[in-house]
C-alpha cells in the first residue's frame, strides 16, 4: 500500500520543491506573526555558537562566557565596539568567520524574508489552500486505486 511519504519521495515534482535551509528558515520566519522575534532569536543562536567557540579557543582574551557572548553578539551584528577583541591568531580567525556569517546571514535572510513576503502578497487569497487540497486529492486517488486493485485480487481469489 502506498503512503504519502513514499509517493512524495517518488514524485519528481515533489523532490524539486525541497528548498535550501536558508530559504526554509526565511519562510518559517516570514510566515510567523513575529518576524522580529524570529530574526532576533536566530541572531542570538549564532552569537551563542560564536561565544562557545571563541571561549574554547581563546581563553586568554575571553575570561568568561559573558564576555565571549558580548563579543560574539556585537561581532555577528557587525556593530563591533572594539572593547573586547581576540589577540590570538585562532581567535582572529574565529572573529573573521563570525563576521562573515553575520553579514551573510543579514543579507540572505533579509532577501529571503522579503521574497517570501512579496510572494505571499502576490498570491490570490486561498491559493496555498488550493495547492494543499489538490495534493490531498492526488493522494486520495492513489489510495482508492490501490484499494480497487486489492479488492479485485480478493474477488479473484473468492471466484466472484
Amino acid at each position: 500500500m502506498l503512503n504519502s511519504d513514499s509517493m512524495a519521495d517518488s514524485d519528481p515534482a515533489h523532490r524539486s520543491r525541497r528548498q535550501p535551509l536558508i530559504e526554509r528558515r526565511a519562510q518559517r520566519i516570514a510566515g510567523s506573526r513575529h518576524i522580529t522575534l524570529g530574526l532576533a532569536l536566530t541572531f542570538l543562536a549564532i552569537s551563542l555558537v560564536g561565544a562557545v567557540v571563541i571561549r574554547a579557543v581563546d581563553q586568554h582574551d575571553f575570561h568568561s562566557a559573558g564576555s565571549a557572548f558580548w563579543w560574539a553578539l556585537q561581532t555577528v551584528t557587525t556593530v563591533g565596539y572594539g572593547d573586547i577583541v581576540p589577540t590570538t591568531k585562532v581567535g582572529q580567525v574565529v572573529g573573521g568567520l563570525e563576521m562573515v556569517i553575520g553579514v551573510s546571514f543579514i543579507a540572505f535572510l533579509t532577501a529571503g524574508v522579503t521574497s517570501v513576503t512579496i510572494r505571499r502578497e502576490q498570491q490570490p487569497p486561498g491559493a496555498g489552500d488550493t495547492v494543499a487540497i489538490l495534493d490531498a486529492l492526488a493522494g486520495i486517488r492513489e489510495a482508492i486505486a490501490d484499494l480497487d486493485q486489492r479488492l479485485e485480487t480478493i474477488e479473484s481469489h473468492l471466484g466472484t
